[in-house]
């Protein structure tokens, strides 16, 4: 009887332990926002930048991306009257956007603008050590920086497009661009595509070339102000191969002017510590 009070007690012991867990603390729980949609009227979302991924908790939240257009969501109710659901919305920028989804037969609102909006919560990447709102941070650094770097440039048609600047912060690369536009037809800038290429291909196809997706990339000014646009791209880190160039391709929204610059190696280590 002695020995089974004892297994008893041991059992007890390791049922608790085994039921002890860390709980999550509530600066960790992101805030939401609200969102009712329904099946005759589409919803749209415009987000601060381009949308990376949107994981929908139901079918019936019907979720899709505006075609020719990075940084919009439509949403609609693929069913009348259909449970509380969620939608979860990751930009380029990192930044997360957390939905609860209700169905309702007039919806208070059609077009939600989320730049107005603070982003919620810091995304992280992997391989790299700064998150989201620290890339956005040390853009904004950079944006301030006085140029250093020659040569590398874009100059036809009034169109003026050249890289200023490269700032290495821990394992990221911060590119900083300048776009300046003297016609009188206004430069709405597009997407930028960024790849390595070789140098002595005779013929070049877009299969040969090798795409990086920044991390992050922040456009500050227009490219008529006496400034220009600023156009700061940061990536996980990276070097090139003296037979290679990194290639920046700027694509105009609703238009053919699609001025590109190129650095080699001996460009790209000239790189300077970002020090903040």
């Amino acid at each position: 009887m002695k020995y089974l009070l004892i297994i008893a007690a041991l059992c007890a012991s390791l049922s608790a332990t085994a039921q002890q867990t860390d709980s999550i603390s509530s600066k960790a729980v992101l805030p939401s926002y609200h969102l009712d949609i329904t099946t005759h009227k589409t919803t749209l979302l415009i987000f601060p930048a381009a949308i990376q991924s949107a994981d929908r908790g139901d079918k019936y939240v019907l979720a899709e991306k505006v075609k020719g257009v990075d940084n919009a969501l439509k949403v609609k109710a693929g069913q009348k009257g259909f449970e509380p659901s969620n939608l979860h919305v990751i930009t380029a920028e990192g930044n997360v956007y957390d939905f609860n989804v209700s169905y309702a037969d007039q919806p208070a609102y059609q077009t939600v603008d989320l730049r107005k909006q603070p982003p919620f919560a810091a995304a992280t990447f992997d391989g790299v050590s700064l998150n989201s709102r620290q890339l956005e941070d040390y853009a904004g650094i950079v944006t301030g920086s006085y140029p250093f770097l020659n040569g590398v440039h874009y100059r036809k048609h009034g169109m003026d497009f050249r890289l200023d600047g490269i700032y290495i912060k821990d394992d990221v690369l911060f590119f900083s661009y300048k776009v300046k536009n003297t016609t009188a037809i206004r430069y709405d800038t597009g997407s930028l595509r960024f790849y390595i290429r070789d140098k002595d291909k005779a013929k070049r196809t877009a299969e040969q070339d090798k795409e990086i997706s920044p991390l992050y990339v922040q456009h500050t000014g227009t490219a008529e102000n006496d400034k220009g646009e600023t156009i700061v791209a940061a990536f996980a880190k990276f070097t090139i191969a003296e037979n290679k160039n990194f290639v920046t391709e700027l694509m105009e929204q609703g238009g053919d002017r699609n001025p590109t610059c190129k650095l080699d190696q001996d460009k790209l280590l000239q790189a300077k510590t970002l020090v903040h």
